[in-house]
Protein backbone atom coordinates (compact mmCIF):
# COMPACT_ATOMS: atom_id res chain seq x y z
CA UNK A 1 0.00 0.00 0.00
CA UNK A 2 1.19 3.50 -0.81
CA UNK A 3 0.03 6.99 -0.06
CA UNK A 4 -1.33 7.38 -3.59
CA UNK A 5 -2.84 3.90 -3.70
CA UNK A 6 -0.74 2.69 -6.66
CA UNK A 7 2.86 1.96 -7.53
CA UNK A 8 4.87 1.10 -10.65
CA UNK A 9 5.03 -2.56 -11.59
CA UNK A 10 8.17 -4.40 -10.53
CA UNK A 11 9.60 -1.75 -8.21
CA UNK A 12 11.38 -3.69 -5.45
CA UNK A 13 12.98 -2.37 -2.27
CA UNK A 14 15.16 -4.11 0.33
CA UNK A 15 15.80 -2.45 3.69
CA UNK A 16 18.67 -3.17 6.08
CA UNK A 17 17.90 -1.04 9.16
CA UNK A 18 20.51 0.95 11.03
CA UNK A 19 21.15 0.58 14.78
CA UNK A 20 17.89 2.39 15.65
CA UNK A 21 14.53 2.51 13.86
CA UNK A 22 15.00 6.18 12.92
CA UNK A 23 18.71 5.93 12.01
CA UNK A 24 19.85 7.69 8.85
CA UNK A 25 20.42 5.55 5.78
CA UNK A 26 22.09 5.42 2.39
CA UNK A 27 19.93 4.70 -0.66
CA UNK A 28 21.41 2.48 -3.39
CA UNK A 29 19.60 1.78 -6.63
CA UNK A 30 19.79 0.63 -10.21
CA UNK A 31 17.27 0.18 -12.99
CA UNK A 32 15.57 -3.17 -13.47
CA UNK A 33 14.12 -2.72 -16.95
CA UNK A 34 16.27 -3.37 -20.02
CA UNK A 35 16.43 -3.16 -23.79
CA UNK A 36 16.15 -6.74 -25.05
CA UNK A 37 18.17 -9.10 -22.77
CA UNK A 38 20.07 -6.42 -20.83
CA UNK A 39 23.04 -8.54 -19.76
CA UNK A 40 25.27 -5.60 -18.84
CA UNK A 41 22.51 -2.99 -18.83
CA UNK A 42 21.49 -3.74 -16.21
CA UNK A 43 21.36 -7.39 -15.11
CA UNK A 44 24.96 -7.47 -13.85
CA UNK A 45 24.25 -4.50 -11.62
CA UNK A 46 20.97 -6.01 -10.42
CA UNK A 47 22.75 -9.18 -9.29
CA UNK A 48 25.46 -7.17 -7.52
CA UNK A 49 22.80 -5.13 -5.73
CA UNK A 50 21.08 -8.29 -4.51
CA UNK A 51 24.34 -9.73 -3.18
CA UNK A 52 25.20 -6.36 -1.62
CA UNK A 53 21.90 -6.34 0.26
CA UNK A 54 22.53 -9.89 1.50
CA UNK A 55 26.11 -9.14 2.57
CA UNK A 56 25.34 -5.96 4.48
CA UNK A 57 22.34 -7.64 6.07
CA UNK A 58 24.65 -10.36 7.44
CA UNK A 59 26.84 -7.65 9.00
CA UNK A 60 24.03 -5.40 10.16
CA UNK A 61 25.47 -5.29 13.70
CA UNK A 62 28.53 -3.41 12.35
CA UNK A 63 26.57 -0.70 10.55
CA UNK A 64 26.22 2.81 11.92
CA UNK A 65 23.69 3.72 9.24
CA UNK A 66 20.99 1.82 7.41
CA UNK A 67 20.91 0.75 3.77
CA UNK A 68 17.94 0.82 1.40
CA UNK A 69 18.40 -0.95 -1.96
CA UNK A 70 15.90 -0.30 -4.75
CA UNK A 71 15.46 -1.77 -8.22
CA UNK A 72 13.86 0.88 -10.45
CA UNK A 73 11.43 0.24 -13.32
CA UNK A 74 10.77 2.81 -16.04
CA UNK A 75 14.40 3.76 -16.63
CA UNK A 76 14.48 4.10 -20.41
CA UNK A 77 10.86 3.73 -21.42
CA UNK A 78 9.69 6.01 -18.61
CA UNK A 79 12.65 8.41 -18.47
CA UNK A 80 13.50 7.35 -14.89
CA UNK A 81 9.86 7.12 -13.82
CA UNK A 82 10.40 4.50 -11.11
CA UNK A 83 12.97 6.48 -9.12
CA UNK A 84 11.00 9.69 -9.68
CA UNK A 85 7.86 8.02 -8.33
CA UNK A 86 9.85 6.87 -5.30
CA UNK A 87 10.98 10.44 -4.60
CA UNK A 88 7.39 11.65 -4.82
CA UNK A 89 6.26 8.97 -2.37
CA UNK A 90 9.16 9.16 0.07
CA UNK A 91 10.24 12.80 -0.16
CA UNK A 92 9.72 13.59 3.50
CA UNK A 93 11.51 10.44 4.67
CA UNK A 94 14.38 11.06 2.25
CA UNK A 95 14.65 14.66 3.40
CA UNK A 96 14.79 13.69 7.08
CA UNK A 97 16.93 10.54 7.02
CA UNK A 98 18.68 9.85 3.69
CA UNK A 99 22.38 10.61 3.43
CA UNK A 100 23.37 9.75 -0.17
CA UNK A 101 22.29 7.99 -3.35
CA UNK A 102 24.60 5.37 -4.91
CA UNK A 103 23.67 4.31 -8.45
CA UNK A 104 24.54 0.89 -9.94
CA UNK A 105 24.84 0.88 -13.72
CA UNK A 106 26.57 -1.22 -16.39
CA UNK A 107 28.56 -3.59 -14.16
CA UNK A 108 30.53 -6.59 -15.43
CA UNK A 109 31.35 -5.64 -19.03
CA UNK A 110 33.72 -8.05 -20.78
CA UNK A 111 37.21 -6.67 -21.41
CA UNK A 112 36.49 -3.59 -19.28
CA UNK A 113 39.72 -1.68 -18.62
CA UNK A 114 38.87 1.97 -18.02
CA UNK A 115 37.79 2.95 -14.51
CA UNK A 116 35.85 6.11 -13.82
CA UNK A 117 33.16 7.63 -11.68
CA UNK A 118 30.68 10.43 -11.61
CA UNK A 119 29.82 12.07 -8.35
CA UNK A 120 28.64 15.22 -6.74
CA UNK A 121 31.57 17.23 -5.45
CA UNK A 122 30.91 16.06 -1.89
CA UNK A 123 31.66 12.41 -2.79
CA UNK A 124 34.39 12.94 -5.38
CA UNK A 125 37.22 12.29 -2.93
CA UNK A 126 35.53 9.12 -1.69
CA UNK A 127 35.27 7.88 -5.28
CA UNK A 128 38.98 8.54 -5.90
CA UNK A 129 40.02 6.83 -2.67
CA UNK A 130 37.91 3.73 -3.21
CA UNK A 131 39.10 3.11 -6.78
CA UNK A 132 42.68 3.74 -5.71
CA UNK A 133 42.44 1.29 -2.82
CA UNK A 134 40.54 -1.45 -4.64
CA UNK A 135 42.22 -1.52 -8.07
CA UNK A 136 45.16 0.89 -7.70
CA UNK A 137 43.86 3.14 -10.46
CA UNK A 138 43.50 6.92 -10.42
CA UNK A 139 40.22 8.42 -11.60
CA UNK A 140 38.92 11.92 -12.18
CA UNK A 141 35.22 11.74 -11.30
CA UNK A 142 32.93 13.85 -13.44
CA UNK A 143 29.88 15.69 -12.10
CA UNK A 144 26.51 13.97 -12.51
CA UNK A 145 24.40 14.86 -15.53
CA UNK A 146 20.76 13.98 -16.13
CA UNK A 147 21.22 10.77 -18.05
CA UNK A 148 20.18 8.15 -15.50
CA UNK A 149 18.28 7.87 -12.23
CA UNK A 150 19.46 11.27 -10.98
CA UNK A 151 16.02 11.70 -9.47
CA UNK A 152 17.30 12.68 -6.03
CA UNK A 153 18.88 16.05 -6.84
CA UNK A 154 15.83 17.90 -5.61
CA UNK A 155 16.08 16.15 -2.26
CA UNK A 156 19.68 17.35 -2.17
CA UNK A 157 21.35 13.95 -1.84
CA UNK A 158 25.05 13.49 -2.58
CA UNK A 159 25.36 11.06 -5.50
CA UNK A 160 27.95 8.48 -6.52
CA UNK A 161 28.32 6.06 -9.43
CA UNK A 162 31.33 4.04 -10.59
CA UNK A 163 32.09 3.18 -14.22
CA UNK A 164 34.23 0.38 -15.61
CA UNK A 165 34.11 0.16 -19.39
CA UNK A 166 35.83 -1.10 -22.53
CA UNK A 167 38.28 1.02 -24.45
CA UNK A 168 37.21 2.36 -27.82
CA UNK A 169 40.14 0.57 -29.49
CA UNK A 170 38.72 -2.71 -28.18
CA UNK A 171 35.37 -2.00 -29.77
CA UNK A 172 33.78 -0.01 -26.97
CA UNK A 173 30.34 -0.71 -25.61
CA UNK A 174 28.99 -1.64 -29.05
CA UNK A 175 26.20 -3.94 -27.84
CA UNK A 176 24.55 -1.30 -25.60
CA UNK A 177 20.76 -1.16 -26.11
CA UNK A 178 20.87 -3.91 -28.74
CA UNK A 179 19.71 -7.57 -28.81
CA UNK A 180 23.40 -8.53 -28.42
CA UNK A 181 23.54 -7.44 -24.76
CA UNK A 182 23.39 -11.06 -23.67
CA UNK A 183 24.89 -13.18 -20.88
CA UNK A 184 28.16 -13.63 -22.76
CA UNK A 185 28.85 -9.88 -22.46
CA UNK A 186 29.13 -10.24 -18.68
CA UNK A 187 32.52 -11.30 -17.31
CA UNK A 188 32.26 -12.82 -13.83
CA UNK A 189 35.65 -11.55 -12.69
CA UNK A 190 34.96 -8.02 -13.94
CA UNK A 191 31.60 -8.15 -12.21
CA UNK A 192 33.31 -9.15 -8.95
CA UNK A 193 35.79 -6.27 -9.29
CA UNK A 194 32.97 -3.83 -9.89
CA UNK A 195 30.96 -5.21 -6.99
CA UNK A 196 34.00 -4.96 -4.70
CA UNK A 197 34.37 -1.27 -5.57
CA UNK A 198 30.73 -0.57 -4.76
CA UNK A 199 30.91 -2.65 -1.57
CA UNK A 200 33.95 -0.68 -0.40
CA UNK A 201 32.22 2.64 -1.05
CA UNK A 202 29.09 1.52 0.78
CA UNK A 203 31.20 0.24 3.68
CA UNK A 204 32.69 3.73 4.08
CA UNK A 205 29.26 5.35 3.90
CA UNK A 206 27.59 2.89 6.26
CA UNK A 207 30.24 2.04 8.83
CA UNK A 208 32.91 4.75 8.96
CA UNK A 209 32.52 6.79 12.18
CA UNK A 210 33.22 10.10 10.42
CA UNK A 211 30.76 10.36 7.53
CA UNK A 212 32.87 10.75 4.34
CA UNK A 213 31.31 13.78 2.67
CA UNK A 214 33.48 16.69 1.62
CA UNK A 215 31.78 20.00 2.40
CA UNK A 216 34.68 22.11 1.18
CA UNK A 217 34.74 20.47 -2.25
CA UNK A 218 31.11 21.39 -2.79
CA UNK A 219 31.62 24.99 -1.69
CA UNK A 220 34.77 25.34 -3.81
CA UNK A 221 32.96 24.00 -6.90
CA UNK A 222 30.06 26.37 -6.34
CA UNK A 223 32.41 29.34 -6.03
CA UNK A 224 34.27 28.39 -9.19
CA UNK A 225 31.04 28.25 -11.19
CA UNK A 226 29.76 31.53 -9.74
CA UNK A 227 32.99 33.29 -10.68
CA UNK A 228 32.80 31.81 -14.17
CA UNK A 229 29.25 33.04 -14.63
CA UNK A 230 30.22 36.49 -13.39
CA UNK A 231 33.11 36.65 -15.82
CA UNK A 232 30.83 35.59 -18.68
CA UNK A 233 28.15 38.14 -17.73
CA UNK A 234 30.61 41.03 -17.45
CA UNK A 235 28.87 44.27 -16.53
CA UNK A 236 25.48 43.01 -17.67
CA UNK A 237 24.69 41.20 -14.43
CA UNK A 238 26.10 41.53 -10.93
CA UNK A 239 26.71 38.42 -8.83
CA UNK A 240 28.85 40.22 -6.24
CA UNK A 241 26.41 39.66 -3.38
CA UNK A 242 26.31 35.93 -4.06
CA UNK A 243 30.11 35.84 -4.21
CA UNK A 244 30.33 37.74 -0.91
CA UNK A 245 28.02 35.32 0.87
CA UNK A 246 29.89 32.44 -0.71
CA UNK A 247 33.17 33.69 0.85
CA UNK A 248 31.45 33.87 4.22
CA UNK A 249 30.26 30.29 3.79
CA UNK A 250 33.79 29.13 2.92
CA UNK A 251 35.03 30.44 6.26
CA UNK A 252 32.43 28.75 8.43
CA UNK A 253 32.75 25.47 6.49
CA UNK A 254 36.47 25.48 7.31
CA UNK A 255 35.60 25.84 11.00
CA UNK A 256 33.02 23.05 10.82
CA UNK A 257 35.34 20.58 9.11
CA UNK A 258 38.07 21.34 11.62
CA UNK A 259 35.68 20.52 14.49
CA UNK A 260 34.17 17.21 13.31
CA UNK A 261 34.98 14.45 15.84
CA UNK A 262 36.73 11.33 14.58
CA UNK A 263 34.48 9.06 16.65
CA UNK A 264 30.90 8.37 15.63
CA UNK A 265 28.57 11.04 16.98
CA UNK A 266 24.83 10.50 16.34
CA UNK A 267 23.28 13.25 14.28
CA UNK A 268 26.48 14.71 12.83
CA UNK A 269 26.14 12.83 9.52
CA UNK A 270 22.63 14.18 8.96
CA UNK A 271 23.75 17.66 10.00
CA UNK A 272 26.55 17.59 7.42
CA UNK A 273 24.15 16.56 4.67
CA UNK A 274 21.68 19.24 5.77
CA UNK A 275 24.39 21.82 5.00
CA UNK A 276 24.87 20.29 1.57
CA UNK A 277 21.21 20.00 0.59
CA UNK A 278 20.53 23.62 -0.39
CA UNK A 279 23.84 23.81 -2.25
CA UNK A 280 23.17 20.60 -4.18
CA UNK A 281 19.76 21.90 -5.22
CA UNK A 282 21.16 25.02 -6.87
CA UNK A 283 24.14 23.15 -8.32
CA UNK A 284 22.19 20.31 -9.90
CA UNK A 285 18.55 21.37 -10.35
CA UNK A 286 16.67 24.10 -12.12
CA UNK A 287 13.07 23.81 -10.96
CA UNK A 288 13.61 23.20 -7.26
CA UNK A 289 13.10 20.36 -4.80
CA UNK A 290 9.49 19.32 -5.36
CA UNK A 291 9.11 19.18 -9.14
CA UNK A 292 11.84 17.10 -10.84
CA UNK A 293 13.62 18.69 -13.77
CA UNK A 294 13.05 17.22 -17.24
CA UNK A 295 15.43 14.36 -17.95
CA UNK A 296 17.89 16.48 -19.92
CA UNK A 297 21.31 17.77 -18.90
CA UNK A 298 21.46 21.50 -18.22
CA UNK A 299 25.01 21.77 -16.92
CA UNK A 300 26.25 23.01 -13.53
CA UNK A 301 24.31 25.72 -11.70
CA UNK A 302 21.64 25.46 -14.41
CA UNK A 303 19.60 28.41 -13.17
CA UNK A 304 22.37 30.76 -14.30
CA UNK A 305 22.55 29.34 -17.82
CA UNK A 306 20.52 32.38 -18.93
CA UNK A 307 23.81 34.32 -18.79
CA UNK A 308 24.49 32.98 -22.28
CA UNK A 309 21.27 34.50 -23.59
CA UNK A 310 21.96 37.75 -21.79
CA UNK A 311 25.39 38.33 -23.33
CA UNK A 312 24.35 37.29 -26.84
CA UNK A 313 21.40 39.70 -27.15
CA UNK A 314 20.98 43.44 -27.37
CA UNK A 315 19.66 45.07 -24.16
CA UNK A 316 16.68 46.45 -26.09
CA UNK A 317 15.37 43.00 -27.03
CA UNK A 318 12.78 40.90 -25.26
CA UNK A 319 15.22 37.96 -25.09
CA UNK A 320 17.63 40.11 -23.11
CA UNK A 321 14.90 41.22 -20.71
CA UNK A 322 13.65 37.65 -20.24
CA UNK A 323 17.19 36.51 -19.49
CA UNK A 324 17.72 39.36 -17.02
CA UNK A 325 14.51 38.55 -15.16
CA UNK A 326 15.44 34.86 -15.01
CA UNK A 327 18.86 35.70 -13.59
CA UNK A 328 17.40 38.04 -10.97
CA UNK A 329 15.10 35.28 -9.78
CA UNK A 330 17.87 32.70 -9.79
CA UNK A 331 20.18 34.95 -7.82
CA UNK A 332 17.47 35.17 -5.16
CA UNK A 333 17.37 31.36 -5.05
CA UNK A 334 21.17 31.19 -4.77
CA UNK A 335 21.28 33.75 -1.96
CA UNK A 336 18.64 31.84 -0.04
CA UNK A 337 20.57 28.58 -0.50
CA UNK A 338 23.82 30.16 0.68
CA UNK A 339 22.09 31.64 3.71
CA UNK A 340 20.45 28.32 4.57
CA UNK A 341 23.74 26.43 4.27
CA UNK A 342 25.45 29.06 6.42
CA UNK A 343 22.74 28.83 9.09
CA UNK A 344 22.94 25.02 9.16
CA UNK A 345 26.73 25.16 9.38
CA UNK A 346 26.52 27.66 12.23
CA UNK A 347 24.07 25.40 14.11
CA UNK A 348 26.33 22.39 13.74
CA UNK A 349 29.40 24.38 14.73
CA UNK A 350 27.64 25.44 17.91
CA UNK A 351 26.88 21.82 18.74
CA UNK A 352 30.40 20.65 17.98
CA UNK A 353 31.93 23.45 20.05
CA UNK A 354 29.59 22.70 22.94
CA UNK A 355 27.81 26.07 22.68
Amino acid sequence: ETRTGWKPLHLAVATIPGPTPDAPYVLAGGHLDAWYHGGTDNAGANVAMLEMARAFSRHQDRLLRGLVVAWWPGHSNGRYAGSTWYVDQEFDELRRRALAYVNFEGLGQIDAKRFGANATASLTELARNVVGEEVEESVRPSPPGRNSDQSFNGVGLPRLQFNHSRLSEDGGYWWWHTPDDTRDKVDAQVLKTDADIYAAALAYLLAQPEYPVDLSATVVRLGSILRGRQEAAGDRFDLSEALLRHRQLVQIIDWVEGSIPSEYTPGVDLALVSILRPLHRILYTNLGPYHPDPAVSLGPLPGLSAVEMLVSNDPTTDRYRFALTTLQREQARILEALDEAHARANELLGVLMGG
